[in-house]
């Protein structure tokens, strides 16, 4: 059971941790460009962890990547 617990609490933190750096190494105009807030996005990573992840990963983060191009 406690192996449960890590291993969801490693997810969970490494996960968050991923799309934090991810954010902050991305430029303010590459967020302005996809229509989002950089700092909007690394303050609700910071509070709401796992899920805005899960947020951050599936919609934010691919309109990034197209706007960086």
């Amino acid at each position: 059971m406690i192996i449960i617990i890590v291993f969801a609490l490693v997810l969970v933190v490494g996960l968050t941790l991923y799309c934090i750096i991810d954010a902050v190494k991305r430029t303010s105009d590459t967020f302005r460009a996809a229509d989002s807030n950089k700092t909007l996005w690394i303050v609700l990573l910071f509070v709401f962890h796992f899920f805005a992840s899960i947020v951050y990963l599936v919609a934010v983060r691919p309109k990034l990547k197209v706007a960086h191009q």
